[in-house]
């Protein structure tokens, strides 16, 4: 791959600078980054099943691997030669056009008004180590990495093609044995939290929002009931509507799209 970077897409919404990788095949960097981010995780689960660890240890393994993951990734972000903050490591701006994020606050409100709450403390504080290593994980590899590899073809067809990865990427859930209303529902789910947070990346700047509500979720969504009843369902297709509602407020917010200038 050609190391050197594009220069960061600018638009007449926002001056924001993001960093675009300079790459002739930037789909197939996106599915191999997307893959790479994965990796450490698919090991930590793996590890904890075959070391038959308990619930609480195995947490902490996880969280081991994931962190490990996530300094990966920064690390890869500082070999490509773009600052941290270029990447989205920096303060967000336009806060006012995301609604100021609240209808990414009320997923997690859903969530605990249809499933419940059904941890210990001792649990709970495991699963806070494991949801702070996979919110920086998934949002340095998949909002900014992934985005960076598609950036150069526009900011729109980078959000769309990182969200599908994404989501793609989710999709081994159906070995779950769990019911096809529920995984065609999460699906749809996933695909919407890569695009929402996309857009966020793309109208901020920043991953903060990304990282802060992936640890809320994914900390929320561990502490609650496993139990798949209807109630359970309802929730998450409540969830669904609102992300694919705010989904369109946000592409109306997107700044005007062309594609990134190679250097040179």
């Amino acid at each position: 791959m050609d190391t050197q970077l594009a220069q960061p897409t600018r638009s007449d919404h926002t001056a924001v600078p993001l960093a675009a990788w300079d790459t002739k095949r930037p789909w197939l960097w996106a599915v191999v980054v997307g893959l790479a981010g994965t990796v450490l995780t698919a090991f930590g689960a793996g590890y904890s099943q075959v070391r038959e660890l308990d619930l609480l240890t195995a947490t902490y393994a996880q969280a081991a691997f994931v962190g490990a993951s996530a300094l990966v990734g920064l690390a890869v972000m500082w070999r490509s030669r773009p600052s941290l903050a270029d990447y989205g490591f920096r303060r967000p701006v336009h806060l006012d056009r995301t609604l100021w994020l609240l209808p990414l606050a009320v997923i997690p409100v859903i969530l605990v008004g249809f499933a419940g709450l059904h941890v210990s403390l001792t649990q709970a504080a495991a699963y806070t180590v494991l949801c702070v290593s996979v919110g920086f994980s998934e949002e340095i590899w998949f909002r900014g990495l992934l985005l960076a590899t598609l950036r150069r073809l526009g900011e729109r067809h980078a959000i769309v093609g990182g969200s599908v990865v994404f989501g793609t990427l989710h999709l081994f859930n159906v070995f779950t044995g769990r019911p096809p209303l529920y995984l065609a529902l999460q699906f749809a789910f996933a695909c919407l939290v890569g695009l929402v947070l996309a857009e966020l990346v793309a109208i901020t700047g920043s991953l903060w929002p990304g990282i802060g509500w992936h640890l809320v979720y994914d900390l929320t969504a561990l502490s609650t009931s496993d139990q798949l009843t209807p109630a359970v369902l309802t929730g998450l297709a409540l969830m669904t509507a609102v992300l694919a509602a705010y989904a369109i407020w946000l592409w109306r917010q997107l700044p005007v799209d062309r594609p990134a200038r190679t250097a040179g």
